[in-house]
């Protein structure tokens, strides 16, 4: 749509995807956060002295330059292409509607400080710093992530094998709903199927695991938890003086608590799964053999409680989530208790944002999430008893539980659930892999219980895949690009 002002000054609020062309009078267009995402809007204006105001909060993540124009991406990734910019003057924190008056520049003094003095020639000149408008400035926001949209060329990366990977993912029998893969903050390639988007949830089934071990490394790493050497009895208080005191806390993060789980339905079917849980007795010596098991991991909610005296979620809000700006929903049984082995609802990016700050050894931005001890300890293989470490697949060759049959360790490791969840992290080369599989929210949809009598509960379309092929082709994207040696945030924004 273009909408043509030609008669006298105007105002224009800028909204959504348009051509604004003001062809008499001196026009004011207003850019702010109100304007609808993903919009691509251009400003044509040759007649008059035309001002663009940047109200305050305005956060740009990208900006290019050339001698006439201006290009803005915000933090919404809509696009503000300015032709002829060089005959705008710029206002920043300005807002007629309000009264407001900020700071006005010519587009070369606006050009100044977009480069920090940077001659500009008829080459764009691109700016991947994160800026924000405020009280009449332009400043750098060091500390807020955004994701890049790039082509695998751009990173050294064989688009051939990008599609080989994203051909197979997509296979209609896999009932895949959403597959992301990324270097750094880049996404390389992002696909949804029909009738989804990247704000649609998927579900994690066991990849909420790898969650929960990172949170007992914070745990260990805030002295709330002593070490992966305690008796898990210190922070189960029903186990003291039982035979449960011998099992240490690594044991347990490691699938080799000396526990089963009940034979039946399951824990998922259980209206309080800790107690359930608690509910067993040691069949073996604990470090001796290794069992996937639900139950030792929804221990992990009650041993953080009674740990940190918090209740996990707040712990868990409080100390990840939030840090990456997760806006995650983490199921919970009948009796309030976090399904720690299971149910954490989020939307595929952010998903990789949590694979993302594991692939950086911990750390978000300028923050250290969780120890790069922790992640090297958690993620390496525990012993050869299995291809796992704390609540991590590692890619090795030792029998893994799962059928799987190797030639070579690879240098990757993955937190896997049910039906084909997966988060795939090679930190050496800082790239991601998640793929999730249709996902759909049973019953109450207000409620984030499980509770099977009601019918509210979650479910996935199945889509396991051969493991060996979807680790063989990204293998094949990661094993020519050079090694991260200082995995950074210096580029985001």
């Amino acid at each position: 749509m273009t909408l043509n002002y030609s008669y006298g000054n105007d105002i224009v609020v800028a909204k959504s995807s348009d051509i604004y062309r003001g062809l008499s009078g001196d026009d004011i267009y207003i850019i702010s956060k109100g304007l609808r995402p993903n919009s691509d809007i251009t400003i044509i204006d040759t007649n008059g002295k035309n001002t663009i105001q940047l109200v305050d909060d305005i956060n740009f993540i990208q900006t290019k330059i050339t001698k006439d124009a201006l290009q803005i991406t915000i933090s919404n990734n809509t696009k503000i292409t300015i032709n002829g910019a060089d005959r705008f003057q710029f206002e920043l924190s300005g807002n007629i509607t309000n009264a407001k008056e900020g700071s006005l520049y010519s587009f070369d003094e606006f050009t100044i400080l977009l480069t920090e003095g940077k001659n500009i020639n008829e080459n764009i000149v691109s700016i991947n710093k994160n800026f924000i408008i405020s009280e009449g400035n332009l400043l750098i926001n060091e500390n807020v992530f955004n994701w890049n949209i790039v082509s695998p060329e751009a990173l050294g990366i064989e688009p051939s094998r990008v599609q080989e990977l994203i051909d197979y993912i997509k296979e209609p029998p896999l009932n895949t709903q959403a597959a992301i893969l990324i270097k750094g903050n880049n996404i390389i390639t992002e696909y949804y199927a029909e009738g989804y988007n990247k704000n649609d949830l998927v579900t994690s089934w066991s990849v909420a695991k790898s969650f929960s071990s990172t949170l007992i490394g914070i745990a260990i790493d805030e002295g709330y938890i002593g070490s992966v050497d305690d008796s898990i009895a210190l922070y189960l208080p029903e186990w003291k003086t039982e035979h449960q005191e011998n099992i240490s806390l690594k044991y347990l993060l490691g699938m080799r608590s000396g526990m089963d789980d009940h034979p039946g339905l399951g824990v998922y079917f259980q209206n309080d799964m800790v107690n359930y849980s608690l509910d067993r007795e040691i069949s073996r010596e604990p470090g001796i053999a290794f069992s996937y098991s639900n139950e030792d991991s929804m221990l992990f909610s009650r041993i953080i409680e009674n740990a940190t005296g918090l209740d996990f979620q707040e712990y868990a809000d409080t100390r990840l989530f939030d840090k990456l700006d997760i806006k995650e929903t983490w199921w919970t049984d009948k009796s309030g208790n976090t399904l720690t082995y299971a149910g954490l609802d989020m939307t595929p990016r952010e998903f990789a944002k949590f694979g993302l700050m594991i692939a950086q050894e911990g750390k978000w931005l300028d923050e250290q999430i969780v120890s790069k001890s922790w992640v090297k300890e958690a993620t390496t293989e525990f012993d050869n008893l299995a291809s796992y470490g704390y609540q991590w697949w590692t890619s090795t060759i030792s029998e893994s539980g799962l059928g799987i049959a190797r030639q070579d360790d690879y240098p990757f490791f993955s937190a896997l659930g049910l039906d084909g969840q997966y988060i795939y992290v090679w930190p050496e080369k800082d790239i991601v892999l998640v793929r999730f599989t249709k996902y759909q929210h049973q019953g109450n949809i207000e409620s984030s219980a499980v509770d099977i009598g009601a019918g509210t509960y979650h479910v996935t379309d199945s889509g396991n895949m051969i493991i060996t092929k979807l680790e063989d082709l990204f293998y094949a994207i990661g094993d020519n690009l050079e090694d991260q040696i200082t995995p950074s945030y210096s580029d985001f924004g």
